[in-house]
Order: C-alpha cells, then structure tokens, then sequence
C-alpha cells in the first residue's frame, strides 16, 4: 500500500481564481449565483478546495533473475484513486500495468 498526493497543491489557483491557500473565495465570473449567502450550496465544493490525500495499492511479481548480474525483473499492477481537482470531483480508479526491471547491490 501507498499514498498518493494530489498533483495539485495550495498554491495552485484553478482558471476561476481559486485555490486552497490563495485566490479569490469565489468565482470571479458568477457573481450572480453567488451572494455569500445564497448560490454557495450549488458551487460549494468548486469554491472550496482541498488537498487530497488516496491510497493506492501494488502488487509485484518476480519472474527472472539473473544472479549473476544482480539484476531481477518481472510485472507488476497499481491501482489509486484519481485527480479529484482539489476536492470537487469524484476520483476515478487508475489502474496501471507494467514490465519492471531492477539492478539489486
């Protein structure tokens, strides 16, 4: 098991003007929908942004080995959650299949 981040951090605004530590509290282009009191519910979460945190799993599988070259190789597959966009979104699954290769000393 492992974490994984989100790709984005605070400081990241989105193209509205908003992100988690600066930016503006609202969308700048919705005034409209947005009084501070009424409209918010709808937008909350857009408004509002997190830093995500997932966890994310690996399985490993050894295949060959070459001892004399100390090397070893084999397949593996990881699945974590997705980019959330900073709280506003439901993650989608990503699931990554692969060949690895390694030189142990």
């Amino acid at each position: 098991d492992f974490t994984t981040p989100s790709y984005r951090t605070g400081l990241f605004l989105d193209p509205k003007g908003r992100g988690g530590t600066t930016g503006y509290d609202m969308a700048v282009a919705l005034p409209g929908l947005q009084s501070g009191e009424e409209g918010d519910a709808e937008l909350f979460k857009e408004n509002n942004k997190t830093f995500d945190v997932g966890q994310g799993r690996i399985e490993m599988e050894v295949n060959k080995v070459n001892a004399e070259e100390s090397e070893i190789g084999g397949v593996f597959v990881a699945s974590q959650p997705g980019d959330t966009d900073m709280g506003s979104k439901v993650p989608k699954k990503i699931l990554t299949k692969g060949i690895f290769y390694a030189r142990i000393n």
